[in-house]
């Protein structure tokens, strides 16, 4: 194995996420969250009445994993799960009036850990943070198109 000077930027790249979530966490506790559970809550907060199915999809989370966190939040009352009325096998999940203060009380506070962590980062560079983080994500995705095609390559 060869070893770099410079530290590999996966590596950093998941320090990096893993100090944000572990911050992140700690900025959650006093609201009795999670970042899973603020993840589903913050995007119902934009697309609210989405079917479990397409939620799992949207936050990339096995259906199982998906109930476990909705059950959680049901029973906070910060969401709901009503019948879809064109199809009775299917839930839409809505926040609750709980659920939408709630949500614009974490926003509030996170803006403060957002100024915090780009301090010092104007905005030309943090835009070329998010073109490269962006970049390689599109990069994931292809790899991963070519590993489901051909497993036994890796």
């Amino acid at each position: 194995m060869t070893m770099c000077k410079e530290e590999a930027l996966g590596r950093l790249i998941y320090d990096t996420a893993q100090d944000i979530r572990n911050i992140s966490e700690r900025y959650l506790y006093p609201f009795d969250l999670t970042v899973e559970q603020m993840h589903l809550l913050k995007k119902l907060s934009t697309d609210c009445g989405m079917t479990q199915k397409s939620l799992g999809s949207v936050v990339k989370k096995t259906p199982a994993n998906l109930t476990r966190i909705l059950d959680r939040l049901e029973g906070k009352l910060l969401i709901e799960r009503r019948p879809d009325p064109g199809d009775r096998r299917v839930y839409l999940v809505f926040l609750t009036a709980k659920g939408k203060t709630l949500v614009q009380n974490v926003y509030d506070t996170f803006q403060d850990f957002s100024t915090k962590l780009l301090r010092g980062i104007d905005e030309e560079m943090q835009q070329v943070v998010r073109m490269c983080l962006k970049k390689m994500k599109t990069n994931m995705a292809q790899v991963d198109k070519e590993l489901k095609r051909n497993p036994e390559s890796y």
